[in-house]
Order: C-alpha cells, then structure tokens, then sequence
C-alpha cells in the first residue's frame, strides 16, 4: 500500500531533518513525501534537500488549514498521514495501516497518538493526544484556520478507526518570548474565525486555551466561562471538551474562587473517569486543605488508566499525597509515596531531604 506524507513547514531547520529521516526510516519513500515551505528564511529548504525532499513553495496564505490541504493536493497518493516539521514518526507499520484501509475503504480516516514534549515549572514531561492524522483525501479535508480539524469533504459523520501510529511533538518546548509570539499570532487566525462564528465552541475552547498557554489565566478565564455555558453538550470522550472543564478549574483563583471550584464536582458522575479532571480537583481540594477530598481524588487518579497527561495516574497524584502526608506529622506515610513517585525528581528530591534529616 502506497501514502503519502505531508507537511507544512517554515523555519524548521532544527527539526525537517528529524522528520523526512523517522519517514523514511519508517518505509515510506522521499518521493512520497509532500512537503510544502511557506516562506522560510533559515536552512529549512536546503536541510530538507539535504534528506532527500524538495520542498515546493507557497505563500502563506493565513491559515493552517488552507497550507496543509494545499500539501494533501500535491501528494502522490490518495491516502495520506500528516505531520508538523517538528514532529517525528516514533512508531508507524505500514502493513498494519493496510490491514486498517482493508477494513474501512469506503471512508478510510485514522487517528494516531501525538506524545507532545513539554516542560512545565522546570520538568519534563508528556501530553498525549489522539489526533486523525491519516485519511483518503478524497473524502476528508482540513477546517479551520488555527488549531485545524478533519472533517468530512460532504459533511457526513464518521467514526475514526485507531491506529498505532505514534509520534513525537517538540514544538511546544519554547522560550516565553516564543511562546507569546506563538499565542499572539493564533489568537488573530481565532478572533477572526470567532467573529464568523461567534457560538462555534471549537473556537471559544480554543482562544481560551491559548491564552491559557501563555500562561494569561485573566484573559483566559471569560473564554472558558462562555464555553462553559455549552456544557449541556459536553461529551466525556470528546477531548477538547474534556479540556475546557479542566482549563476553566485551571484559570480559578483559590480560595477566592472556591464556590465556584467546588461547584465542578457536578461533573463527577460523567468526567469522574477521566484522570486530568479527578487530579484536578484533587489539586483543589489540596489547594483548599480539604485533605479528605483532596487524598481520595489523588488515590482514584492512580486507579484509572493514562490519558493525556502522562503521570497523572501515576507519580503526580503519589507526590501529592506525600506532601499532604507530611503536612498532616505522617512522615514515614510520606517517604512511602515519594517512592512510589519513583524517579519523579520533586518526590525523589523531598525523599532524600527526609531521609538526611534522619541521619
């Protein structure tokens, strides 16, 4: 089975190479491979050329979707996966994604895991996100200005089959000046679609989240209040939705807030599986020095299974209840969850402060 790959790309001379290499390595040909430069003024074209790959031009038109649906019509091959120049193919079978189209030809669309690197307060760590990536452009295309979705070319529903396709994102590793500049430039693409389509909660969830990661949780929180009024709709399993309840908690300021924190717990019966909404009300909880609450919240996290945040379900909520074990005199409980937080550096460097304190 023949795909192509396709890919936007401006001043990505760091990563393009990173990214053509994990393709080819994955069986996939350079000639298969469309790969389209929207203005670079670094090494980009040259790098890309360098792994095989040349790029064709356009101009940048504004809009991510308009670029990548430009790239998906230049490929060679109907069946397409598509990636950002700073990601990377981690994991990808070709054999398993012919066996996938075998199963749905008619309307074949995939999503793939993204594992998003971040670093937050000095750490690092992981987001993972299902994203439909790969598809028969014949019947699907990108909407959207900023923050691009697959939809259906006709308009129909569709139920994305999984796959195990998995791939590394780096692009979220910024300076706070590039992390500003990177807001500001996809906060014009989402007021200009929000003053199209001034009820489409996609857009709202997303200026809000924006404005979130620039670390602006001011501006931030009026955009997860008007999202909030749609939660009549919010679907457990949609992502996104998902995201607006625990951004919304993020932008609360405790005790300030705390009416309106605790009121979240209304989403427990259907959000209560979800490990990034149960962690952050466990982190209110703690925040509120409602201990009880707060410790149940941490040890429900540990039960679920992984989403999103990696660590959630694991070293997180263990180092939360060791710091609530110490506050409470209960050192030794304590020193058990840091070790069970494992190689978490902020558990493994409390653990050891506990422990030279014995000596």
């Amino acid at each position: 089975m023949r795909l192509s790959v396709c890919t936007i790309m401006k001043n990505e001379e760091k990563n393009i190479g990173r990214m053509i290499d994990s393709c080819l390595n994955a069986g996939i040909a350079a000639k298969d491979i469309s790969l389209v430069d929207t203005g670079s003024e670094d090494g980009s074209v040259e790098e890309a050329k360098k792994h095989g790959v040349t790029p064709s031009y356009l101009e940048w038109p504004d809009d991510f979707s308009k670029a990548k649906n430009h790239a998906i019509s230049l490929a060679k091959n109907d069946i397409v996966l598509v990636l950002d120049a700073d990601e990377y193919l981690e994991e990808a079978d070709l054999k398993e994604i012919e066996s996938l189209y075998t199963s749905l030809p008619d309307a074949f669309v995939c999503t793939i895991t993204v594992h998003h690197r971040v670093n937050t307060g000095g750490i690092d760590n992981i987001h993972n996100e299902t994203s439909i990536r790969l598809f028969d452009r014949r019947k699907f295309h990108y909407i959207h200005s900023v923050h691009e979705q697959v939809v259906s070319i006709d308009g129909t529903s569709f139920a994305p089959l999984a796959s195990h396709i998995t791939a590394a994102h780096t692009g979220y590793i910024l300076s706070e000046e590039a992390v500003h500049k990177k807001a500001l430039r996809n906060l014009k693409l989402l007021m200009s679609e929000h003053e199209n389509d001034p009820n489409d909660l996609y857009t709202i969830f997303q200026i809000g989240q924006t404005y979130l990661f620039d670390h602006d949780e001011k501006n931030a929180l009026p955009w997860f209040e008007k999202a909030m009024e749609h939660e009549a709709s919010f679907d457990p399993a949609n992502e996104y939705m998902q995201m607006i309840i625990t951004g919304y908690g993020q932008c609360l300021k405790l005790p300030e807030d705390k009416e309106k924190a605790l009121a979240l717990r209304r989403f427990d019966p259907a959000f209560g599986q979800i490990p990034e909404y149960t962690f952050m009300m466990g982190s209110m909880y703690m925040t509120l020095q409602m201990w009880g609450e707060a410790c149940g919240m941490f040890m429900r996290c540990i039960s679920l299974k992984e989403n999103r945040l990696h660590g959630a379900t694991s070293f997180f909520p263990y180092h939360n209840l060791g710091v609530i074990s110490e506050l409470l005199g209960e050192k030794e409980i304590a020193k058990n969850f840091y070790r069970m937080a494992g190689d978490y550096k902020r558990s493994a460097d409390r653990l050891k402060e506990l422990e030279e304190e014995q000596v």
